[in-house]
Parts: structure tokens; sequence; C-alpha cells
């Protein structure tokens, strides 16, 4: 995937600007427009910031700027499913979403790669990482500044500000704050001096629907007809390292799937050769529309 960086102009994705800028576009308008800043009621930095989140989210294609389907699903008058995010399979479906996206690279390679390195984790370590996949790429490093500045919305798109200097009502807003993926945690160096850390939280993510998970099955392998459970666990944008689920966790999961669609789905594990089949192909919208009801 293409490595970059900022665009969000230091602004965490707030609960609301997905579907107030998908509304603006849905009425005919554009970002470039000289009137957004007061029709959307924001700084122009601001007006910035929301069409970078609604192209991360894939709520705005990357290329044409038109609504796409997920955008659609979720926040359309009317019909869309969750248009004020109160479910949080939502902000689930939405953190899966900029995560396959690949639009925002901190993010994708932040579950797909450092995360399998390292899920205790300060900073400088994430900041460290990103500089090392800017090099191996063979493109010239940026500014600390520019590192620091997409480690800092990054943690706290998922964190709340812990140092008190934030805005209560901004941080308490910041879109994926209620999945507690990250936990922070205070540790002493060797000079005895307290340095923040964090962890990711790896849990059998009991509160995720199975409808959720295998949307991301369909939507990622919708040509498979046999995926092999490692690469269900372990493989790029599966569904493993983007919901940071433990082993046994995928495989209730699993379990749970074939248990609800058993027309559908075979889930073997015989002689430790553990394979989801798919007999028969399940439309990955559909098996949403069932959640959502």
């Amino acid at each position: 995937m293409k490595i970059g960086f900022s665009g969000h102009e230091t602004f965490v994705c707030r609960q609301f600007w997905l579907k107030k800028g998908f509304d603006y576009i849905k009425n005919g308008n554009s970002f470039s427009r000289e009137e957004a800043v007061v029709e959307l009621g924001v700084g122009r930095n601001m007006v910035s910031a929301i069409r970078f989140w609604l192209k991360g989210f894939d709520i705005l294609d990357k290329e044409h700027e038109g609504l796409t389907e997920l955008g659609s699903y979720l926040f359309r008058d009317g019909t869309g499913r969750d248009p004020f995010l109160e479910d949080t399979a939502s902000l689930w479906l939405l953190h899966y979403s900029i995560i396959k996206n690949e639009k925002v690279f901190i993010f994708n390679s932040f579950f797909n790669e450092f995360a399998k390195e390292k899920i205790e984790f300060t900073k400088e370590h994430l900041i460290t990482f990103l500089k090392r996949k800017t090099e191996e790429s063979d493109l010239r490093l940026f500014s600390t500044k520019t590192y620091e500045s997409d480690a800092n919305v990054f943690i706290r798109t998922y964190l709340r500000s812990i140092d008190g200097k934030a805005d209560i009502e901004d941080e308490t807003s910041n879109l994926l704050t209620e999945l507690n993926l990250i936990t922070p945690f205070t540790f002493r160096d060797i000079n005895n001096k307290l340095v923040q850390w964090y962890k990711l939280n790896q849990t059998n993510r009991e509160e995720v629907p199975v409808h959720l998970i295998l949307f991301a099955i369909m939507d990622k392998y919708e040509n498979s007809s046999s995926i092999a459970f490692n690469e269900l666990f372990e493989g790029v944008n599966a569904p493993g390292a983007i919901f940071s689920i433990t082993e046994s966790g995928l495989e209730n999961k699993l379990r749970e799937a074939v248990e609800h669609w058993p027309t559908n789905l075979i889930y073997n594990s015989t002689a430790g050769n553990r394979v989801l089949q798919i007999r028969k192909p399940l439309d990955k919208w559909s098996v949403l529309n069932e959640y959502y009801g």
C-alpha cells in the first residue's frame, strides 16, 4: 500500500463528522467550495480534516469523491442503518473499514504489522516503526513532527487524551474510543522516570457480532471457497488482525457462524488442519442487514 502521512490537520475524527460530511456531499456540495467553511460551520482546517476522514473510513470514494456503498448503507436519511452511530457494532464496522480501505497508512500498518511485533508500546516505538517503513519503501524521511502528529491522532482515535490538556467535550466525541482497543499505563524506566505506555487489547471479542466477522470475511475473501484458519487469523486485513481477536475467540466466532448459516458454511479442524469452507456464498450486505434487522 502507498505510504503517506498527515492530511488530518491534527484533528481526530469526531463522532458526528462522518454523518455531517456525508449529508454535505449528498446535498450536491463540494469540500472545495469557498462556502464550505460557513455551510459546515467549522474552520478551514477542519473542512480538510472532515474530507480526509470521509475518504479514510471509505464513506467518500478516494478517486472521484462520490459517496460509497458503505456511506449510504450507514448514513443515508431514511434508509441508513445507523446514521448517528448509536450501535457499537457500527464503530467496529468503521474500524474495519479504515484498515481495509488502506487510505490512512498508520491504521493499516499498525494492525497488520506493528501489533504483530509489539502489543505493548510507547509513542516512540510507533514513530520508530513509521520511520522504518518509510525507509524500507525508499522514501525520504518526513519531519519527526509529521510522525508524531500521526501517532498522536491514531492513539487519540482509540483513547481519550490522558494529559488533561485536551477539551473534554472534544475528547469524548473521538470516534472509536468506545471500542476499548488501547489501554494506557505508566512504567518507570531505568532512571526511575515515569514513561507513558499503551497496550493493544487482544480478547475473544464476544462484544463483536458474528455478523460483522462474517461480513469482513465475505468482503476480504469474496471469491474464495476455502480459507485456512491461519489466513483468517494472521493474514493482511484479515479479521484476526483487524479485530485484535484471540485465536480461541476467532475459532468460537467461526463455529458460531457455521451454527447460524449451516447451509452456507463448514468449519473443519481435523488433524490440526483448520479450514473455513464456503459452500454457498453469502451476500455481505445481507449478512449485515440481518444484524441491523
